[in-house]
């Protein structure tokens, strides 16, 4: 019996990092190991990962010894880091998030990046809508980096958006959230000058190339489209803003490098609108800039 077992044995510090790498090293590298272990020090345990060296055999509390021994099985079955932190950081705000919500992603970053360029000398209050919000990590960034901006934050179900709100008050800010789905943008009457949108765009088939950590903890239902329909929340937005974004207003999207070609062929065929595309940092097409002429 180890003493990750006995309740009646001390854990230290140094201990609790050797269990992590024994108990992981078939599953991540020395790495990636000592890096999640660090987070769980700083993110669950309150301890300074710097106490590793400084402080290698302080004594854990029962309580901390539990939340080793929680945090290991959960790596054990490749959850997620953040969802077992319950938290992340995205550009300069920090996020709860649960498995009710997509994990957000670096490319996500620079689309709000993006954003923030564009309208870094705005001096007037413009209305902004981001369509599938998630945990609000594109909608708060605007409002956060960009106070002018009037943000509202839609998603189709309540407990998504109640999440929106705690981190809107966990970061002191202050944006609007509507329970709607994209599905019925025909029925949504709301004029904006701004759209924002990182909708699901990843067909089933495409299952096979992805992380087993992604497909068993993400919510599907914001990560998959229909095969057969893969623009089908794009084709929704974009028909909302023929009727609901101001002339000279702007939809950014985030999409899947595969459908790049098919989805401008679909925004031209509106015929009022200009498209800018952007690399993400891996150099693949994954932003879009619409233009309402």
């Amino acid at each position: 019996m180890s003493c990750m077992d006995d309740k009646n044995v001390v854990m230290r510090l140094i201990e609790a990092r050797d269990a992590y790498r024994n108990r992981l090293a078939n599953v991540f590298s020395t790495n990636e190991i000592d890096f999640y272990f660090k987070s769980v020090l700083r993110g669950c345990l309150d301890i300074d990962p710097l106490d590793l060296a400084l402080k290698p055999n302080l004594e854990l509390l029962p309580f901390q010894q539990d939340m080793i021994n929680d945090t290991l099985e959960a790596f054990l079955e490749e959850k997620p880091l953040q969802y077992i932190l319950g938290e992340i950081h995205f550009r300069n705000i920090a996020l709860h998030v649960n498995p009710l919500v997509l994990i957000p992603r670096p490319e996500t970053e620079e689309l709000v990046e993006w954003i923030i360029e564009d309208y870094k000398d705005l001096s007037r209050e413009i209305s902004v809508v981001d369509f599938g919000t998630g945990s609000g990590c594109i909608a708060l960034t605007l409002k956060k980096e960009q106070p002018f901006f009037s943000v509202c934050a839609v998603d189709l179900d309540k407990p998504i958006l109640d999440l929106v709100q705690e981190n809107a008050q966990k970061n002191k800010l202050q944006i609007a959230t509507l329970q709607f789905d994209i599905i019925e943008l025909d029925q949504l009457d709301l004029e904006v000058e701004l759209i924002v949108s990182n909708p699901p765009y990843i067909c089933p088939s495409e299952k096979k190339e992805m992380k087993k950590n992604v497909l068993e903890y993400e919510p599907h239902q914001a990560l998959f489209v229909p095969e057969n329909d893969p623009l089908l929340f794009y084709r929704h937005i974009l028909n909302f803003a023929s009727r609901q974004l101001k002339p000279k207003g702007k939809i950014y999207f985030e999409i899947n490098p595969r459908y790049v070609v098919d989805l401008e062929y679909l925004i031209l065929s509106f015929s009022d609108y200009r498209v800018t595309k952007r690399l993400d940092i891996f150099g693949k097409t994954r932003m879009l800039r619409i233009e309402k002429q």
